[in-house]
């Protein structure tokens, strides 16, 4: 049974309640310092970092706010019917050993259901840049970007243990299991994320930056893998599914 049916929204979550989740390995590797080594450039960073940060908090630089909503789907195919709503999740498989797909996680037999998210610590983001970038601290205002992503990783990781005790997996349209961009349209569909300021764009870029989308899959057995290389044949048929050209669609699986 899911959590909850419907939406629910988490307005200007505690930035001191999701920093303990940062991930300071995928950090550290932004600015391409090796994350298996904690070198004297590693120590000077997380430093400056961590003082920033701590200013971010005081002066409330950056806001994070989130949007969490779970639906009752039936799966058909590789595609799962969101129920009551007049929306698709469409996925892809894998055409080597496994053959895995984000829909094998979900029941092929009878109703189950699938959780969507959007969350963001990138509100206020912009404006903070620009202004360190007017007293020429640049230094600054690329630590706080940095920081404002994986805050934002931080908070999605934090609703996934607080809503669902971590069962599970979490992933994101763009991303290996589900590497078509496009599918973000379905969930903007059924969460309206605008409503906690998160606007995706024509190209299906997320605005601010520092956010993130994705699926709650809470079967036992799921786990993270990566779709690979497609055929025409299935890239033929996911077009067919989702309504699209093939070469239209093309563009946005990555």
């Amino acid at each position: 049974m899911p959590p909850f049916l419907g939406l629910k929204i988490f307005s200007d979550v505690d930035l001191n309640s999701i920093i303990p989740l940062i991930n300071w390995r995928m950090y550290f590797a932004a600015w391409d310092l090796r994350p298996a080594q904690y070198t004297e450039a590693h120590k000077n960073l997380e430093s400056d970092t961590r003082v920033l940060l701590k200013e971010i908090v005081d002066k409330k630089m950056l806001r994070a706010s989130a949007v969490v909503g779970f639906f009752d789907v039936q799966r058909m195919g590789d595609t799962l019917d969101v129920l009551g709503h007049n929306a698709q999740l469409h996925f892809l498989r894998q055409q080597t050993q496994p053959f895995l797909s984000m829909a094998d996680f979900f029941n092929p037999n009878e109703k189950d259901f699938i959780g969507l998210f959007a969350a963001t610590a990138g509100l206020g983001a912009s404006e903070a840049e620009q202004k360190f970038r007017e007293q020429n601290d640049d230094y600054s205002a690329i630590i706080l970007g940095l920081l404002a992503d994986r805050l934002a990783e931080a908070l999605s990781e934090k609703l996934h243990r607080d809503i669902l005790d971590g069962v599970g997996i979490r992933a994101a349209p763009g991303y290996p299991a589900s590497p078509d961009h496009t599918e973000k349209t379905a969930i903007w569909k059924l969460l309206s994320p605008e409503q906690i300021g998160i606007s995706l764009t024509e190209n299906y870029a997320m605005n601010p930056v520092a956010s993130e989308c994705g699926y709650f899959a809470a079967h036992p057995k799921s786990s993270y893998f990566k779709v690979g290389p497609i055929g025409e044949d299935q890239l033929a048929d996911y077009a067919k599914r989702k309504g699209v050209a093939v070469d239209v669609i093309s563009r946005y699986i990555f």
